[in-house]
């Protein structure tokens, strides 16, 4: 008998060791002959037949496996529908599988889709997550609807497909993020500029609308991080006219030292990039504006959060608070630059107040041509 059995061998995962024993196999089989070679090697002469066939045939390489996969799948996805679901794949590079047979009703498993991909050369492998330290979707679902929400801003210079876009059309650069931990309401505003006025008047917006929808902001939480916009000069030793504002109704403002603390809004600024800034194109700033305010209505009232057991911001608000108006979602993009020009006519007292280089009573005696 061979130091080894040829059975153990074939069953095993040793590619190399496989070839081996069928190499010595056939060498022994073309010097002794089949039946002792089969005795030896403890097989039948069948076997010992296959493996010379095949030598002879095709010599080293014939003593290689031959895959065993059927050459027919009655169940595998049509032509027809593999070639839609690359264009759709090649349109939305960053939806992953399960997300693009969810959002778009596909007719096959994600495990169709995966394997077209694969075979496309049309995803990566992706590097193993770190294992999660803590999940906080338990601690969060103790809030109530807009009792503690994130606030941040996103730099759109660094979006090559979007730079082109704005720098031609002269497009917002910078976005404002407010976002509900519970629920996961977004709402957005856009600017040329990064600035503590531009805060400070988005921040007002927001609390109109939700004032308007009759939403309790007394005693909640709103956190953002140490940036001038929002914090003034680091040195300052007044509040700022950001943190001002919040005072105002009583919301309590948090400034946070890490961006991992504000985690819920930094998640949205990855999502918009790949979900809206990757894929539209534009027309003009006007046309940015609505295209941006569809995909927050989107968001808001219909994008499944696979993170919120697959559930909308409406689905969840209609849950924990059903008598909160759900209009509340519906507040369009807001254009900073534009609420700003608002603001500083003649006829708004704000613009009245006054400053340090401009004091009020100047304002109040100038005439403009």
């Amino acid at each position: 008998m061979p130091p080894i059995a040829y059975y153990s061998v074939v069953k095993g995962k040793d590619r190399k060791l496989k070839y081996e024993i069928r190499y010595n196999l056939v060498m022994t089989a073309l010097k002794q002959g089949i039946k002792s070679t089969a005795r030896f090697f403890g097989v039948s002469r069948n076997t010992v037949r296959k493996w010379l066939r095949r030598y002879k045939a095709s010599r080293i390489a014939g003593l290689e496996e031959l895959s065993r996969a059927p050459k027919q799948i009655p169940h595998k996805t049509d032509a027809k529908t593999e070639a839609m679901v690359i264009e759709l794949k090649k349109r939305l590079p960053r939806f992953g599988a399960k997300r693009l047979k969810r959002d778009f009703g596909l007719n096959c498993s994600h495990g169709a889709l995966d394997r077209i991909f694969r075979q496309h050369s049309l995803i990566k492998r992706r590097k193993r997550k770190r294992q999660r330290q803590n999940d906080l979707r338990a601690e969060k679902a103790r809030y109530k609807a807009f009792e503690r929400t994130c606030n941040d801003t996103k730099h759109l210079t660094d979006i090559p497909k979007y730079w082109t876009q704005a720098k031609t059309l002269r497009l917002p650069w910078f976005q404002y993020s407010h976002r509900d931990v519970r629920a996961g309401v977004m709402l957005l505003g856009y600017a040329d500029e990064l600035s503590l006025s531009h805060a400070t008047i988005f921040a007002e917006t927001v609390i109109h609308w939700y004032q308007s929808h009759r939403i309790k902001l007394e005693g909640s939480t709103w956190s953002y991080d140490g940036g001038s916009e929002y914090i003034g000069s680091a040195n300052a030793k007044r509040n700022s006219s950001y943190q001002e504002v919040l005072a105002r109704v009583g919301i309590n403002g948090l400034e946070i030292r890490k961006t991992t603390y504000n985690a819920e809004v930094e998640t949205i600024h990855n999502t918009i990039e790949f979900e809206f800034f990757e894929v539209e194109r534009f027309i003009n700033r006007e046309d940015f504006f609505k295209k941006v305010t569809s995909y927050q209505l989107w968001y808001n009232c219909l994008r499944k959060n696979c993170y919120r057991n697959d559930k909308s911001p409406l689905e969840i608000l209609k849950e924990i608070a059903p008598e909160i108006d759900p209009k509340v979602l519906l507040l369009p993009v807001i254009d900073l630059d534009l609420a700003m020009e608002n603001r500083l006519t003649l006829n708004s007292p704000s613009s009245l107040a006054g400053g340090h280089d401009v004091p009020g009573n100047a304002l109040r005696h100038a005439s403009f041509a």
